[in-house]
């Protein structure tokens, strides 16, 4: 069925005309939304697509008591905050336009007239925002340009605060997997849909594309990390002071919420993670309710978000205030290699290189054969996310950092049978002359670090703790 030039364009007015009243796009309290950072971002990106358009899905609404945190891809481009929002990209024309839900508020209306005002273009940072009823039909119309070829969707899934890309796959299959509640991922299935509306266009994968400018901070993105690094520090080192047999690890955990939470950070970059004696080999444990023993050894996994940038920290220190013999020789190890392997980042060093740094210190020590369990790992990138983009094996692993990389150090020395695992992890930037530590505010050499456990802190005077359990 053919259809009118007249049709056509009076559809096309609606459409872009057409604009309702849109509940306010939500941005932390603490952000200055810089417009012309996120426009150049975009640009970016509508350089790389001159074939196609590109659809970017924001994140969902949850029902979780925690604040919501907009898919970083979404925010990447936009700064928005509003929940279900879609951008879409033309590459062929250079135009950008945001789709958003409307909105029932709590409370009364919204006194903004301009978002009341249907006959005036509602803009947010510099980009038209339209009801998400006219998605499709937008599309549609710029996939009638002969010039548009293809159609760029996050194929390699969306990654969150706290899982990269491939985290983020293996979920989804594990999701799909469940004999009851298995579905198709919200995001793949949104990819069928938007791709059953332009069948003619072939389908690309635009997460490759958004990995490689997301690899590279920009100066504004590196000011974020400076102070996602200085709160999460201040943090942890709150943790650490008072330490004594008989707490609970849920009060090292608490205490760094506090500092965090006081120092107007957006929230935690991930939940404490806090185990102590046989719990450490737990990388991931955030039950944080064991009461810590004398002797043992306890370390805690923490950062801070700030204005969408995170931090990710890592210390391990002894309950009684002091390591063993034993237990200072593993920790002086993995100290060696964190310091070895920060002095040796700056631009074109590549993660193979320093692994091969690391390498030399755990041999020095006697545990080669322990480094090369982990598989000779040495830490993520981050950035928005705490598992920032790009991969860190394989053919990844060659790939030079450039200023502006951001790298997670985290050297780990562990002996499972025993239940022992010792770490350090730090956030550091890529400098055009070396590598600037953001989290080394928190000390982690030795007597720096007895010094501190024994100051006094928030966790200094007993409260009556009462066991999780």
């Amino acid at each position: 069925m053919s259809l009118s030039a007249d049709f056509v364009t009076r559809r096309i007015g609606l459409v872009l005309c057409l604009l309702v009243s849109l509940a306010p796009m939500r941005v932390s309290a603490q952000e200055r939304v810089d417009t012309a950072e996120f426009a150049a971002r975009r640009a970016r990106l509508l350089a790389g697509i001159p074939d196609g358009i590109a659809v970017i899905l924001g994140g969902e609404e949850h029902s979780y008591p925690v604040r919501f945190r907009q898919s970083p891809d979404l925010y990447y481009l936009t700064g928005l905050e509003e929940p279900g929002v879609i951008l879409v990209l033309n590459g062929v024309t250079k135009n950008a336009a945001v789709f958003a839900l409307k909105r029932l508020k709590f409370g009364p209306p919204d006194p903004t007239p301009e978002l009341r005002d249907i006959d005036r273009p509602i803009e947010r940072y510099g980009l038209t925002v339209q009801p998400m009823e006219n998605f499709f039909t937008f599309v549609s119309f710029a996939a009638w340009n002969p010039a548009v070829q293809k159609l760029y969707v996050q194929l390699s899934p969306p990654d969150d605060l706290l899982h990269s890309r491939g985290e983020a796959r293996a979920a989804n299959a594990i999701a799909m997997e469940h004999p009851v509640l298995g579905h198709l991922p919200s995001p793949t299935h949104a990819i069928e849909r938007i791709h059953a509306a332009v069948p003619h266009l072939a389908l690309a994968d635009v997460s490759p594309k958004l990995d490689e400018l997301r690899w590279v901070k920009s100066r504004y993105e590196m000011e974020r990390l400076r102070q996602a690094g200085r709160i999460g520090a201040a943090a942890v080192a709150e943790a650490i002071k008072g330490t004594r047999p008989g707490m609970y690890e849920y009060e090292i955990a608490a205490a760094a919420q506090y500092v965090n939470t006081r120092m107007g950070a957006r929230g935690d970059a991930f939940p404490p993670i806090v185990p102590s004696g046989p719990l450490a080999p737990i990388v991931h444990y955030m039950d944080n309710t064991r009461q810590m023993q004398a002797g043992e050894l306890v370390y805690m996994d923490y950062g801070s978000d700030w204005q969408y940038y995170a931090s990710d920290i890592t210390r391990t220190w002894p309950v009684s205030g002091r390591f063993t013999a034993e237990q200072e020789k593993m920790y002086r190890c993995v100290l060696e290699a964190r310091n070895a392997i920060i002095a040796a980042m700056k631009p074109g060093v590549s993660i193979a290189s320093l692994q091969d740094v690391a390498a030399g210190v755990y041999a020095t020590y006697g545990y080669q054969k322990e480094f090369e369990a982990t598989g000779r790992y040495i830490g993520h990138f981050v950035g928005i996310a705490v598992h920032d983009v790009i991969d860190i094996s394989g053919v990844a692993a060659q790939k030079p950092f450039v200023a502006g990389t951001v790298f997670n150090v985290e050297p780990i020395l562990e002996f499972p049978d025993r239940k022992i695992h010792i770490r350090l992890e730090d956030t550091v930037i890529i400098t055009e002359n070396g590598a600037e530590n953001v989290t080394a505010g928190v000390p982690a050499d030795v007597e720096p670090l007895y010094a501190l456990i024994r100051q006094r802190g928030v966790n200094s005077t007993t409260v009556g703790n009462v066991s999780a359990r």
